[in-house]
């Protein structure tokens, strides 16, 4: 069933890592394209929630460390009462759960469910039930595996967004601008192409490479 203009709030919950949160980037572009552009929220891990001021397509994000997630030694479950009041608080009209293909949406179906969040769409292998009103039934690797960007974008089909544009999204501060710069001088003198900056996470020899690449305060 489409998203129509009743869905004014979304979910959109990727609680695994960084690079997942940016390769569904596409599918949340299309979910903007939805009638009345909805308001899209992320539910992401800290790291993951880290990138959400660096895309576009975002209007807020929440971060959080889900228990059914595997983590890390410095980054400890929390508990699932908060996160479920604050989403009952937020009253979202849907949630978009996004995952791969070796990982279930049901604890986030089910949060979200008990948050009474009504629309709830993801890809499931098992009969969900209650648990997701749009169900999308799993399909790799039986059948196929698809690329990343590919199996968001048909998750977010099914409830009629969709998008021209499929390109990775990320919109590169002004900041990084000048240390790509910069780097790009040391190349000359022996600098790898691109390198990372432990103390900000930033990768500095992304530049030109990313959709809509705007400088930034």
């Amino acid at each position: 069933m489409t998203f129509g203009p009743d869905v004014r709030r979304i979910l959109c919950v990727r609680l695994d890592n960084l690079g997942d949160v940016l390769m569904t980037t596409p599918a949340l572009r299309a979910l903007t394209r939805l009638p009345g552009r909805p308001r899209l929220t992320l539910l992401a891990s800290p790291p993951g929630a880290a990138i959400a001021p660096l895309l576009p397509e975002l209007d807020d994000a929440i971060s959080y460390a889900a228990p059914w997630i595997k983590g890390t030694p410095d980054r400890a479950p929390q508990p699932l009462d908060g996160l479920l009041a604050l989403l009952a608080r937020r009253r979202f009209d849907a949630a978009v759960i996004f995952t791969v293909y070796s990982q279930s949406p049901l604890p986030a179906a089910l949060a979200c469910l008990a948050a009474g969040i009504p629309r709830r769409l993801a890809h499931c292998r098992e009969n969900p039930y209650a648990l997701l009103s749009d169900w999308v039934r799993e399909s790799e690797p039986e059948q196929h595996v698809r690329h990343e960007v590919r199996r968001q974008l048909d998750l977010v089909a099914a409830v009629g967004a969709h998008t021209d544009d499929e390109r990775l999204s990320l919109r590169v501060p002004a900041a990084a601008h000048g240390r790509a710069a910069r780097c790009g001088a040391a190349r000359r003198d022996g600098c790898p192409a691109g390198y990372l900056e432990p103390c900000h996470g930033t990768w500095s020899g992304m530049e030109g490479r990313t959709h809509g690449a705007q400088a930034s305060s």
